[in-house]
């Protein structure tokens, strides 16, 4: 995962836009107006003399990062297991499902057990005897 410690982001900060909150609600109003001043509170710390590390301290968990993961397919039915989960988190959960959806389509045989809820977007494994 990019490393918030060590990277500059400088005026170059993504956010990514919740999924919970519709462009025309004064909620998403107000987490835009968060980001906007988080981004630029981070360029002015690190404008004077702050480091990396120590700006990022504000940054908010909007913030884009990108991970790259290897595993095998047992961890990747734990990860789909937990991350698709109704308990999970919606954003997580919007990765994860078509991700499930994925791996359903190019491996059956390993994730058939998983039945998608596509109404509420999780999924949970159904024992299959």
């Amino acid at each position: 995962q990019v490393s918030t410690r060590y990277c500059n982001y400088g005026h170059k900060i993504q956010f990514i836009e919740p999924i919970f909150f519709k462009p025309e609600e004064e909620k998403y109003s107000l987490w835009l107006k968060g980001v906007q001043e988080a981004a630029e509170n981070y360029s002015s710390l690190l404008e004077k003399g702050a480091t990396p590390e120590q700006a990022r301290s504000l940054l908010p968990n909007s913030l884009k990062t990108e991970i790259i993961m290897t595993t095998n397919l047992r961890e990747w039915r734990h990860v789909l297991k937990m991350r698709t989960a109704a308990t999970a988190h919606p954003q997580i959960r919007e990765i994860m499902v078509p991700l499930l959806l994925e791996f359903q389509r190019l491996i059956p045989v390993i994730f058939d057990d998983f039945v998608v809820d596509s109404s509420n977007n999780t999924a949970q494994v159904i024992t299959k005897f």
